[in-house]
């Protein structure tokens, strides 16, 4: 009987913890929703994106999921760099296509810059400039589908391209969003200053 009370008090102890972790699992994921409500701009993508890295299901802020998108970003561009390299090691580099994937490599090469600027300028607290960075490596995405355009070419990598123009997107509006929120949070704290003075 004792061996069987112990194996039922293990049993009831897992059911509640699993049962927290889903309550926990749910809030968070709720906390991801309402922010992701203040930039409708997404089209929805602001769930879909962070909810791509597990961290963001233990944010506490605006902040840190902001934090989060830029590296989902970083870490997208890598990602889809790498398989435009591959790609295009599998044509001539001389043909339409081949050129088109050359460029499309240069700019997302290009792009790994303002990301890291993007970065540097988060971490300083230069949130209007680090979603300048942002937006500027989400062009990575718009050059190469042009690419294809000019030579009168069908996309191949066009999914890859949305991919990153998303992921960019989310993270220059999300820095955004962090940048007029506490933007508005010291405008009020100046009018209260003011109509109390010391």
């Amino acid at each position: 009987m004792a061996k069987l009370a112990s194996g039922a008090n293990i049993t009831m102890a897992v059911v509640i913890l699993v049962s927290s972790f889903s309550v926990a699992v749910v809030g968070d994921a709720k906390f991801i929703a309402q922010v992701c409500k203040n930039i409708e701009e997404t089209n929805g993508h602001c769930v879909e994106v962070l909810s791509s890295d597990p961290r963001s299901f233990n944010a506490t802020s605006t902040r840190d999921l902001a934090s989060i998108s830029l590296d989902i970003a970083t870490s997208t561009r890598r990602d889809v760099a790498k398989r435009i390299d591959d790609e295009a090691s599998k044509h001539d580099e001389r043909s339409p296509l081949g050129e088109a994937l050359v460029d499309c490599a240069s700019y997302y090469a290009y792009a790994e810059q303002p990301l890291e600027d993007a970065r540097e300028s988060f971490d300083k607290g230069a949130y209007r400039e680090a979603m300048d960075w942002a937006g500027e490596a989400e062009d990575a995405g718009d050059r190469c589908e042009q690419a294809f355009s000019d030579r009168e070419l069908t996309s191949v990598v066009a999914a890859l391209d949305e991919r990153m123009k998303q992921r960019c997107d989310v993270a220059a509006l999300l820095i955004d969003l962090l940048f007029v929120t506490l933007k508005s949070r010291r405008l009020l704290g100046d009018v209260v200053v003011l109509s109390h003075p010391v």
